[in-house]
């Protein structure tokens, strides 16, 4: 098998990586199987990191989310982690392209014990996302799918938001060009996400430096 790739935790010394790793410990076995088989089924590797994973636990515990929406399923390795962060009565409305991503990810959140509480919606995200606005206002939005279409799943997450509610938004570093002048869509897309977030006065943002930048915002009114 080919080495699994790691995503960087954000810090550039490997000792405190290594240390914060240890005392965090921030995958367990039963991550750890849902990122191993994932990658044995030939999904891309393109889950978060262990590290940002936890993050994303703490924060939803943090808010006190018991409706979470994720827009990328891909094989349930952060799904598990926001289900975590809800604990018991959290319901999940988590949204997937790829029907064999779908398919890893219902037999991660079995394995997890988590089956009864995350539905899994297939297809375009945009074309799913208003079928569930009757089960809203959400608490969480945690969002980590095609990145040209971040803009879009924010202006969504906006209406259907509580106050107080919290978007996640993954890879907002644009891959280390968050700060070029350029006319790739995916880059620009997350420069106007993050742009609209933090000019926007319904909402109180910050950008985490992780390694591949986590975008936090809060709902304010």
């Amino acid at each position: 098998m080919t080495k699994i790739m790691e995503k960087d935790f954000g810090c550039s010394n490997p000792q405190i990586v290594k240390y914060c790793e240890q005392i965090f410990t921030p995958e367990d076995s039963v991550l750890k199987e849902i990122r191993e088989r994932s990658h044995k089924e030939g999904l891309p590797m393109i889950q978060v990191g262990k590290m940002d994973n936890l993050h994303i636990e703490v924060l939803t515990r943090l808010c006190g989310a018991k409706k979470a929406v994720e827009i990328g399923t891909l094989g349930g390795y952060s799904g598990v982690n926001i289900l975590r962060g809800m604990g018991q009565g959290g319901r999940l409305w988590t949204f997937e392209y790829h029907e064999k991503h779908a398919s890893v990810a219902k037999e991660s959140f079995k394995k997890a014990g988590f089956e009864s509480q995350v539905k899994i919606l297939l297809g375009r995200a945009l074309e799913n996302l208003p079928k569930i606005e009757k089960e809203g206002p959400f608490d969480l939005v945690f969002i980590d799918a095609d990145k040209q279409s971040y803009p879009a799943y924010l202006k969504w997450a906006e209406k259907n938001l509580k106050i107080g509610g919290v978007i996640l938004g993954d890879n907002t570093f644009g891959f280390g060009k968050i700060a070029d002048k350029t006319n790739e869509e995916e880059i620009t897309a997350l420069q106007k996400f993050n742009k609209t977030l933090a000019e926007s006065d319904r909402f109180l943002s910050t950008i985490l430096p992780t390694g591949e930048g986590l975008t936090v915002a809060v709902k304010t009114k």
